[in-house]
């Protein structure tokens, strides 16, 4: 009986749904199946993005097409179409979709955008930045759009237009670290340190988790001769997992350090870069430096020769061993190195006058007063080879 009743029920439907469709006309029809394949496509959209965000990239495709079939029309399935050829690198067929996007809704900006993408992988940065500001120009609130615009300006070597466009809008987007950061970037690229270490800052103030803005932070700050604070965060910095092996950062901080007068903080840092790389000359030199500052001339001695066998033509190694040599009471090697720098750099003064001074200690007081002249040859105004002139003259007076 029961069965009897859902067969009742079961015809009793069809026989309602087939009058219904007999009472609709062509048109109501075409619209009721409009509306059907509309929803269909929606939860099949629905589908295919949720697909999309978990990269199960091959059954999105086949979600896709299925939706487009219901409603060819559909301008966010031709954007997903498109993002999902662009992470297969399938970049004319993502440009079709997106051709066809724009042509169904001319006002989304997403379609322009992820054409910038595809013409800036193309390498053609002046189309992809036509695209990026037009979809900036309809989503002037979507800053990862004038983002990208600033970044094509850069590529095309119009930094000046880039830093124009980004610093007007800074303003407007007040709680974003990321333009600030991109400002800041820009500042310092053109040498305006100072300007960019202030715009670093309220980087990472916005940006607080952002440990590249505050090492940008301290590059500038060191960069614009304010030592304290930049060797401040880079301490900070340095005792991150991220940052342990930075050899880099290890010696802008001994640059700081040295500045600071602090030289033994700074040996450690050069000698902790020169552990992580042992094959970077610079590196030794630092180190030689610090020695020096602190007289531990033996390891400033090992530490330039170290140098030297890295790179032999560097005239500044010579003059800082020679200086090493002195120090050492050892006149004949400093002569030695500073004879090599001087070769290596002419026209340079320092070196004339380090030969000369050399050769005085060693008693050649008229060939130590030839390299002073040559000195104030080259530089007339020269306060050392003025000094050391005097020097000799009023040996030689008494």
């Amino acid at each position: 009986m029961r069965n009897r009743s859902v067969l009742l029920s079961a015809a009793l439907a069809v026989s309602l749904f087939g009058c219904n469709n007999a009472l609709k006309t062509p048109d109501q029809k075409a619209e009721a199946n409009k509306h059907w394949n509309a929803a269909r496509a929606s939860v099949l959209a629905s589908l295919a993005n949720e697909q999309f965000r978990s990269g199960n990239f091959e059954k999105c495709r086949r979600t896709i097409d299925d939706a487009l079939k219901l409603v060819p029309e559909s301008e966010p399935l031709h954007v997903l179409a498109a993002k999902l050829d662009i992470e297969n690198g399938q970049l004319e067929l993502a440009e079709q979709e997106l051709k066809l996007a724009r042509h169904y809704s001319p006002n989304d900006p997403e379609p322009y955008y992820l054409s910038g993408v595809v013409y800036q992988r193309w390498q053609k940065p002046d189309v992809a930045y036509d695209f990026y500001h037009q979809a900036s120009t309809k989503a002037p609130a979507e800053l990862a759009y004038l983002l990208a615009q600033g970044e094509m300006l850069v590529t095309m070597d119009r930094s000046p237009e880039a830093l124009q466009l980004l610093a007007a809008k800074v303003t407007y987007f007040e709680h974003s670290g990321a333009i600030r950061d991109a400002v800041g970037q820009l500042l310092a690229q053109g040498g305006r340190y100072h300007e960019a270490a202030a715009m670093f800052r309220e980087a990472s103030i916005l940006s607080e988790d952002d440990a590249g803005i505050r090492e940008r932070l301290a590059l500038a700050q060191y960069h614009d001769k304010n030592y304290r604070e930049a060797s401040e965060i880079l301490v900070r910095l340095l005792q991150t997992d991220a940052f342990l092996k930075r050899t880099d950062l290890f010696v802008v901080l001994g640059e700081c350090q040295l500045n600071l007068g602090k030289s033994r903080e700074a040996r450690y840092s050069f000698e902790t870069a020169s552990q992580l790389d042992q094959y970077d000359p610079h590196i030794w030199v630092c180190l030689g430096r610090a020695s020096l500052e602190v007289a531990d001339y033996h390891r400033a001695e090992l530490a330039l020769k170290r140098a030297l066998k890295l790179d032999a033509a560097a005239s500044e190694t010579h003059l800082l061993l020679g200086y090493t040599y002195l120090h050492q009471n050892n006149a004949s090697e400093a002569l030695n190195e500073f004879q090599k720098a001087s070769s290596l750099d002419s026209r340079d003064t320092v070196s004339l006058c380090m030969i000369g001074y050399a050769l005085q200690k060693l008693g050649q007081n008229e060939q130590a007063s030839q390299y002073y002249a040559r000195a104030l040859h080259l530089k007339p105004g020269d306060e050392m080879a003025r000094t050391l002139m005097a020097d000799i003259d009023l040996s030689s007076s008494r």
